[in-house]
């Protein structure tokens, strides 16, 4: 009879844990925006002003499929430097880095595909060429084998990946590009590959890009090297109305207070964890007292 009350009591406060510590599990992220400000992480010698967003968005490619390590990557670009009045530019190109070390890279480009934009020129697809050009609406094959040439973005150094309107340089461009305007946006699309078991859900790929790009960027003019995302900007006229100018602005992503993704196990409050604690020592208090008395001794 003891035996049972005692196991009755045990399953109760099993029960309790669970619902002191089975809170509702936090949602991890599948996109966040870098947001870039030439307030703080420009190139340009000239306060420029201009300012842009880019929106990483990240779905695995067959969900159904536990085994696949393929992701979509939608990539929102936006120009928000004001509409109607200075400072305004036209943003010509963007670049980024993927996670890990260049030599063994956590992921792999697979496809580019510029939609509609304008970006249909690429640097960091190709083994033997510079620059690559895909139409709208057409996929990029990034090859199987071989390290494409990295793209070169003075004074940033390299990224795995640009894309520009127009020119004969990835970081240049021309003047009168053909890229977006103050308050315009696109879209473009990539396939990537996950090279790391780990790294197995859109949350986790969304996470390593947010990492990066955090973790690494220039935190004063002159440190270009770190940057890790970067826009650039040309026909720039500046907030004061000097013309003629440009900017390569490196970015700094934001995490979505509460974005949709996969769940994951949420840390158990600290209130819930005194609250356990104060009721797992009572229980213990009244499985003693349910104990029978040991038997005497002749």
């Amino acid at each position: 009879m003891a035996s049972a009350r005692r196991n009755q009591l045990l399953s109760v406060g099993c029960l309790a844990g669970l619902l002191v510590g089975g809170a509702a599990p936090a949602m991890a992220f599948t996109s966040f925006d870098v947001d870039f400000s030439a307030a703080n992480k420009k190139t340009s010698a000239d306060a420029t002003g201009v300012s842009g967003k880019m929106t990483f968005s990240f779905t695995k490619l067959d969900p159904d499929n536990a085994a696949d390590n393929r992701y979509t990557l939608d990539l929102n670009i936006k120009n928000t430097s004001p509409v109607g009045t200075n400072p305004t530019g036209t943003l010509t190109a963007f670049a980024f880095n993927v996670p890990g070390p260049t030599s063994s890279p956590d992921f792999k480009l697979l496809t580019y595909n510029p939609l509609i934009s304008n970006f249909g020129d690429v640097y960091g697809a190709s083994t033997t060429r510079r620059e690559v050009n895909v139409n709208n609406n057409q996929n990029l094959l990034f090859p199987t084998t071989g390290t494409p040439i990295r793209a070169a973005y003075s004074p940033f150094g390299s990224f795995t990946f640009c894309a520009r309107d127009t020119g004969i340089i990835c970081h240049g461009g021309t003047q009168n590009g053909t890229g977006l305007r103050d308050g315009e946006s696109t879209a473009v699309r990539f396939t990537l590959a996950s090279n790391k078991s780990s790294i197995n859900s859109a949350s986790l790929v969304a996470q390593s890009f947010f990492d990066l790009f955090n973790s690494r960027t220039f935190t004063k003019d002159g440190d270009f090297k770190h940057a890790q995302v970067a826009l650039r900007f040309q026909n720039v006229t500046t907030t004061i109305g000097a013309r003629g100018k440009s900017d390569k602005v490196a970015g700094v992503s934001t995490r979505p207070p509460q974005g949709p993704g996969d769940p994951v196990p949420a840390p158990l409050p600290v209130l819930g964890a005194a609250t356990a604690f104060a009721f797992s020592r009572r229980l213990r208090r009244r499985i003693s007292s349910a104990s029978p008395l040991p038997a005497a001794t002749a």
